[in-house]
């Protein structure tokens, strides 16, 4: 009887083990900012990151890893975790000169953590401003956007070994590309170019990037995801400084690519957005006046996170909750029904219910120390 008791619990925990969700946190320590105006952070600490588990309820911390580099600057999608959950890689767009401890300079640096031993295994150096990074769905490659080189970096992963395979120059650095979302055959890729509202739509090879097509989208593309058929890609915009932020959604699928619809989410800057692992939701996370000057018009003392239906190209608003300030990345569990924000202010992460469209404040907040810079899970897409 003893037996079968033991070998009952070793089923149950390794069902536990297969099941949990691994979604990890990029935390930048070396900025702050005070009413609408970033500089510095006093006495920064080294940049850190959380690794969750949202296979649980509450939300479950599995551990911290020190002394890796990350930044604000760019969009939240500069981490990426393997299919597998052995490894991520989060890259590290801005650092702290060293000869005028007061600003930044650009970053290349791109580090290999080990997220079972909790540790840095390597640091790859792609190019100047590394931000945006996506994976092959099998994880054997990984496309760095460096933001301020205007180029894409390959890495080539085996196992817990990640190596540069080719640094491809792609668009003029002043277009300011961020990020650059993978299809599922790994055949096409989509970038935004933050820096000139441009979208560009190119063919990926295991080590060659070729244009296909460039569209114009709504200004300041960040965040871009595509959907689990390959059809469409959503590319999330944080609109002009007098204007809301947009979502575009984009047909991919053909010859020609296309722009099928657009949505004014209401709010200014979104910062982050989101895919679920099924294609069925897009989050989406806008300052919505928190970085504002507390004087000016346009402050509010707290962001927004909103909701949305994706269903056949189409994108349908089905609720919104608030947030902190200066709010950057979402990640979804891998059945869509709890969602994890990012607060940079409030240097912690704001646990959602999905109850089929509706937004619940779970009540639950996790502390990240320095402040909520980026998130990814395996199947955030």
């Amino acid at each position: 009887m003893r037996a079968i008791v033991w070998t009952l619990g070793l089923c149950v925990a390794a069902a536990a083990t297969a099941q949990a969700q691994i979604a990890v946190s990029s935390n930048d320590h070396k900025v702050k900012q005070e009413n609408g105006v970033t500089g510095i952070a006093d006495n920064p600490q080294p940049d850190t990151v959380t690794i969750l588990d949202l296979g649980q309820t509450p939300v479950k911390v599995v551990g911290t890893v020190g002394n890796v580099p990350g930044s604000v600057v760019g969009p939240p999608t500069s981490v990426a975790v393997t299919p597998d959950e052995s490894l991520a890689l989060v890259a590290a767009s801005t650092q702290i000169d060293p000869t005028d401890k007061t600003k930044t300079k650009p970053d290349d640096r791109v580090s290999v953590v080990d997220l079972k031993g909790q540790k840095v295994l390597d640091t790859i150096k792609t190019g100047a401003g590394a931000a945006g990074i996506s994976l092959t769905k099998d994880g054997k490659r990984a496309y760095v956007a460096n933001r301020m080189a205007g180029s894409v970096s390959i890495l080539g992963i085996d196992g817990n070994k990640v190596n540069l395979i080719k640094t491809v120059d792609l668009v003029p650095p002043a277009a300011l590309l961020s990020h650059l979302a993978v299809s599922p055959d790994g055949a096409t890729g989509v970038a935004t170019r933050n820096g000139d509202a441009k979208v560009a739509v190119v063919r990926l090879g295991p080590d060659s990037i070729a244009e296909k097509a460039t569209l114009d989208v709504a200004p300041r593309p960040y965040a871009v995801s595509i959907t689990p058929d390959g059809k469409y890609a959503v590319v999330a915009s944080l609109g002009d400084p007098k204007a809301n932020g947009m979502f575009s959604v984009i047909d991919i699928s053909g010859d020609t690519p296309r722009i099928v619809g657009t949505v004014d989410i209401g709010h200014e800057n979104l910062e982050g957005a989101m895919m679920s692992n099924d294609g069925k939701w897009v989050a989406g996370v806008a300052h919505a006046g928190s970085t504002r000057p507390r004087d000016a018009p346009q402050f509010k003392p707290n962001g927004m996170v909103m909701l949305y239906r994706l269903d056949d190209g189409k994108l349908t608003k089905t609720s919104e909750a608030p947030i902190g300030a200066w709010s950057q990345g979402a990640s979804f569990s891998k059945d869509g029904k709890t969602l994890a924000v990012q607060n940079m202010i409030q240097k912690n992460i704001q646990v959602f219910r999905n109850d089929d469209g509706k937004l619940t404040d779970t009540g639950q907040k996790i502390d990240t120390v320095g402040g909520a810079a980026a998130i990814r899970s395996s199947t955030d897409r």
